[in-house]
């Protein structure tokens, strides 16, 4: 190849916003012989290529995330545990129970077992839906509470109103605040009022007694805070007793009832749980 001599531009003479660079590349390839086979990609138009892939690709994750179904189970054994799932929506799982949650785009699914409250989040985009062996209950923004036993569930609202479905019938009842609902396969729905909220003390603990026997205030106080006990004089059982307990410790509890019995006495065992017996 002949010698060319080619003249080198300052870098102050270069229009560098205005460089046509397939009419350069065609000038510089005549000068020294050659032609160009294949047109050279700019670099510009290349990152408009990558930029769009990457898009492409983000585009597809999102849509099979969005489409895919998560889930999620939490257990509680010796003591209830809380999660939050769904935002701001918190589920307390009471002691010897557990939920599996199955999030998808349109909908939030909780399968129960055992005892479970809930403080739902106000969506009414989405639908939130709780599945027991028996029941599936439907809400949008509430607060309540599901137990699930051998042949029965309860439902028990503190605000808001949800809707309890039978899978078997189809049949539907709605509930709202201080109402509670037992459905069981013998007698379907059976709805009523409550002035009180000692059912779901485990969660709350809130206790409200109203000359209520011993032996059932020990068995509520038992349910919320996982401890056995026994009567050694089984007409203790009987004495009758009104208050309310708000946030207090067990042993508080204990203690101050124990200022109201005369011949009884509410005592630790070694083994950690509590025996009535006489003074």
């Amino acid at each position: 190849m002949d010698n060319v001599d080619l003249k080198i531009p300052e870098i102050s003479d270069l229009k560098l916003l205005d460089i046509d660079t397939d009419a350069e590349w065609n000038k510089l390839a005549g000068e020294l012989g050659f032609h160009r086979k294949a047109k050279i990609l700019r670099f510009d138009v290349m990152l408009k290529i990558a930029a769009a892939v990457l898009i492409i690709l983000a585009t597809t994750v999102f849509i099979m995330h969005n489409n895919e179904s998560e889930t999620q189970t939490f257990a509680a054994i010796d003591t209830p545990i809380e999660t939050i799932v769904e935002h701001s929506t918190a589920i307390s799982v009471n002691r010897n129970s557990s939920v599996t949650c199955r999030n998808s785009k349109d909908k939030f699914c909780v399968d129960l077992k055992g005892e479970a409250y809930f403080d739902v989040e106000k969506n009414p985009e989405r639908t939130f839906e709780i599945c027991t062996q028996d029941v599936k209950v439907i809400v949008h923004g509430t607060s309540f509470n599901v137990c699930q036993k051998a042949n029965a569930t309860t439902v028990t609202v503190t605000s808001g109103i949800v809707e309890v479905v039978s899978p078997k019938d189809g049949n539907s009842v709605k509930i709202t605040k201080d109402e509670e609902l037992t459905y069981t396969a013998k007698e379907g729905f059976v709805v009523k009022k409550i002035n009180n909220y000692n059912t779901i003390a485990w969660k709350l603990k809130e206790f409200k007694f109203n000359d209520t026997e011993l032996g059932d205030i020990m068995k509520q106080l038992s349910q919320a805070y996982g401890f056995e006990y026994k009567f050694e004089d089984i007409e203790s059982a009987n004495y009758r007793i009104s208050g309310t307990f708000s946030n207090q410790s067990l042993s508080s509890i204990i203690n101050i009832i124990n200022q109201t019995l005369d011949e009884t006495n509410i005592i630790q065992t070694p083994e950690g749980g509590y025996a009535v017996v006489k003074r």
